[in-house]
């Protein structure tokens, strides 16, 4: 069973002057997500995962213009916590100019490993996912979408079978493709909390499934 959470009378997620560092998602790292004075408050409205918590489908503030990522599955990050990726993606939206994000997973499971997820794919599970990856692009015609699992896609074999199936569920909805900086050196496109900030730049799709 899943279990929507939609916060709809939340305060807007948005960029406000620091006063204090209870303002910051991450205030022992407060460069991170600063610019020029500004920091991105941790506000959430769209928080959808199943009834034992074991797994989430999607994670964000959603917004006239949210920059929506694909990782490759979620860790610990829910409705009043982020951790470190979603912090790191944060300042992205911030230094690009986006008023939202939404955070999407190519398998659901939640593992803060990677090497813990599950040795084979939960058909049912992926299914889930895509459903509601459909429903969120159903909204969003024409978005922005970060593709942002680095080299742990490599994982598991189903993992690349799972992206395969979400460009194809989100196909109609002409998503414009993004990648940090350049692609690794195993040819995948680079996890947001490896590294410094780098330029958004288009991600060749066709390209990489071939």
């Amino acid at each position: 069973m899943l279990r929507a959470i939609s916060i709809e009378n939340s305060a807007k997620l948005h960029i406000r002057k620091i006063k204090s560092k209870r303002n910051l998602c991450n205030p022992r790292n407060q460069e991170s997500i600063n610019s020029k004075n500004n920091a991105m408050a941790y506000e959430i409205n769209k928080y959808l995962i199943n009834n034992d918590n074991s797994a989430r489908f999607l994670l964000g503030f959603d917004n006239t213009n949210p920059l929506f990522v694909i990782g490759v599955n979620p860790s610990t990050a829910d409705d009043k916590k982020p951790d470190a990726t979603i912090r790191k993606i944060l300042g992205y939206v911030l230094r690009n100019d986006y008023n939202g994000f939404l955070m999407l997973n190519l398998y659901p499971q939640r593992a803060t490993f990677p090497q813990n997820l599950s040795k084979e794919c939960f058909i049912d599970l992926h299914k889930q996912n895509l459903q509601n990856i459909k429903q969120v692009f159903a909204t969003h015609s024409k978005a922005t979408v970060l593709v942002a699992f680095g080299d742990t896609i490599m994982v598991r074999p189903y993992l690349k079978k799972c992206f395969a199936d979400i460009i194809h569920t989100i196909s109609k909805y002409n998503p414009k493709w993004k990648q940090i900086g350049s692609l690794t050196k195993n040819g995948n496109p680079r996890h947001p909390s490896r590294g410094s900030y780098q330029p958004l730049q288009e991600f060749d799709i066709h390209k990489y499934l071939e």
